[in-house]
């Protein structure tokens, strides 16, 4: 009969895993505070993400930017903040996240769109960036999408499934497809 591996084994191993990440990521250029909980992430280019103090990153999370070497594009997180697993971060300008956010499952934010001129192929047109913010104290639900351009206020919350593409005032909770305004905080 097979032994099982006691518990806190097990714990320690994961911890040792986790250290050797977040010492490989950072070798790599990734700016993090202290106390960063960092699961199974993929991130091509670590120099240009930013995280605060006291963070959780769950495994699957994408980090993207597409022209590292240009110093304009950074993904940078504030203090104390979730983010759960297989969240997409697509930073072609910047995607700025402040303290204290809790970011659901499977959230996806793209700072950039094509246009959308008639009689061009889509692929051949132009993009369009503009940074996305969320201010301190925000709560995305699961399966969200925050488009280019939007800033989240301080203390709001967005439901489930939600697709953002537009400003939210702050203290407000928005749901929907679009999002709309349901209701003060």
């Amino acid at each position: 009969m097979k032994k099982s591996i006691p518990l806190r084994i097990r714990f320690k191993y994961h911890k040792i895993k986790e250290s050797l990440r977040i010492s490989y990521y950072k070798k790599l250029g990734l700016k993090a505070g202290s106390g960063l909980k960092l699961g199974k992430i993929r991130c091509k280019w670590p120099n240009n993400v930013l995280f605060g103090s006291n963070c959780e990153i769950e495994d699957g999370v994408l980090f993207k930017t597409v022209a590292p070497w240009s110093g304009d594009n950074m993904i940078q997180l504030g203090n104390d903040v979730f983010v759960g697993a297989d969240c997409q971060f697509n930073a072609c300008a910047k995607i700025i996240i402040g303290n204290d956010c809790l970011i659901a499952s499977n959230t996806t934010f793209v700072d950039t769109s094509h246009d959308n001129v008639a009689g061009i192929p889509i692929n051949k047109q132009a993009c369009t960036f503009e940074t996305i913010t969320l201010e301190d104290d925000v709560w995305i639900g699961t399966r969200c999408a925050v488009l280019k351009g939007v800033t989240i206020g301080k203390g709001s919350i967005v439901g489930a499934g939600s697709i953002v593409n537009k400003s939210i005032p702050e203290g407000q909770i928005w749901a929907g497809v679009p999002a709309k305004f349901i209701r003060n905080r």
